[in-house]
């Protein structure tokens, strides 16, 4: 015998409830405009701090290759703030 194709009562409400909240979220206020950005000093301190990766003898490789993704990962974004007119001029390069 097979199934039945009807949805279990449960469900229908969670998906009314899933449609009302995602309304509630999207139809919002608009948000202020974000403050203006400026780049890091070093965008791998907090990663660093963590301590070496678990690579059995590839430690000092690992770290620096992580130095280096998080520094181009904070190039990357202050592109992306620089283009968007979020960046903040003020500060020297």
């Amino acid at each position: 015998m097979s199934r039945s194709r009807r949805r279990p009562a449960n469900q229908s409400k969670k998906v009314d409830a899933d449609r009302v909240a995602s309304r509630k979220f999207w139809s919002g206020e608009l948000l202020d405009d974000p403050a203006v950005v400026h780049m890091t000093g070093d965008p791998s301190a907090m990663v660093v701090s963590l301590g070496d990766p678990p690579l059995r003898g590839k430690e000092r490789a690992a770290q620096a290759t992580f130095v280096l993704m998080y520094r181009r990962a904070a190039q990357l974004a202050m592109l992306a703030a620089t283009a968007a007119g979020l960046d903040d001029d003020s500060r020297p390069v």
